[in-house]
Order: structure tokens, then C-alpha cells, then sequence
């Protein structure tokens, strides 16, 4: 059986992290969102704070083992990281995140997205239930036989291309 060492363990994660009991017990109380904004880098909100939880949103670094080593939040700036620990976020992330977030965070390419471009450019392209092809379009009569069928009255895609206008 192969091990790969590349992947990230929640037991070396948190073994390798500095807290305290009142931090433990804050992450715990708290419901938490994760968004990966970039390779290494995890956007952390507290939904705790209900519709505040906007300005409780702080970015979290990993490291390439995927262990926590930096927070935009204030309290890591000026308390956690100067004393050697992790703030609430970065544990966050270590724990109720674990190791599934962290492995993402580490994967994470900016280039792996939806490719090709859509040839739709108005709406009523985008709308046409058969894809965009009007009736017109498989003919290679100048008259469509949909307009055939209405007597005076254009068809619609032949009124909204333009080659028939409506009658007075």
C-alpha cells in the first residue's frame, strides 16, 4: 500500500498549532463559512455574528503542509501572533475546516474554471428554446415557411432579425 505523504493530517496539523482554552472554546461556539480565494489563502467568516458576519471576515494563510501561519484579523496581529499562538480563525480553519479545506487550499489553481466562450450575445438568442436556430435558418428559400403559414404576418424570428415588418 502507497502512503502519500503530500496529503495534509489533521494529527500533524494540530499538533503543530499554539492556543489556548478560551480560543478552543470560541471556535467552538461559533459557526463558521470557508471560501478558498487562492492558492494558500482561506477566506474565514464567523456567522456568528449574524448579518455583521461580513465585517467578521478575515483571510487565513497555510503554509505548504498546510498548517495555519498567518490572519488579517486584528486580534492575531496584535495578541495571538506576537505570543507565539494561533487566533480563533486559523484554528478554525485547522479544525472544523480540517484536513479536506486545507488539501483544497493547497490544490487550489486559479486557472481551473469554465473554458470557451458563448457565441449568445442578446437575449432573445439566449431565450429561443431551439437553441437559436430559426426555421429560417434551415431553408434556403428566401421565404420562410413559417411566414408562409401566417398569411400577412411575420413569424417572430423572422420580425426580430429584421427581413419582414408587421402590416398596417
Amino acid at each position: 500500500m502507497e502512503i502519500n505523504t503530500d496529503t495534509v493530517e489533521s494529527s500533524n496539523v494540530f499538533e503543530k498549532l499554539a492556543f489556548d482554552n478560551r480560543t478552543a472554546k470560541r471556535v467552538a461556539w461559533s459557526k463558521w463559512s470557508f471560501t478558498i480565494v487562492a492558492p494558500f489563502e482561506i477566506e474565514v467568516r464567523n456567522l456568528s455574528y449574524g448579518h455583521l458576519a461580513e465585517d467578521h471576515t478575515y483571510r487565513v494563510m497555510i503554509d505548504e503542509q498546510g498548517v495555519p501561519v498567518s490572519c488579517t484579523c486584528p486580534g492575531f496581529e496584535y495578541h495571538h501572533g506576537p505570543n507565539g499562538r494561533v487566533g480563533k480563525h486559523m484554528l478554525a480553519v485547522a479544525t472544523v475546516g480540517g484536513p479536506t479545506l486545507l488539501e483544497a487550499a493547497r490544490a487550489f489553481s486559479p486557472n481551473h474554471g469554465p473554458t470557451g466562450a458563448t457565441t449568445t450575445t442578446t437575449a432573445s438568442e439566449k431565450l429561443k428554446a431551439d437553441g437559436g436556430r430559426s426555421p429560417a435558418d434551415d431553408s434556403t428559400d428566401t421565404e420562410c415557411t413559417e411566414c408562409a403559414s401566417l398569411s400577412d404576418l411575420p413569424c417572430f424570428n423572422c420580425y426580430a432579425a429584421g427581413p419582414r415588418e408587421l402590416p398596417e
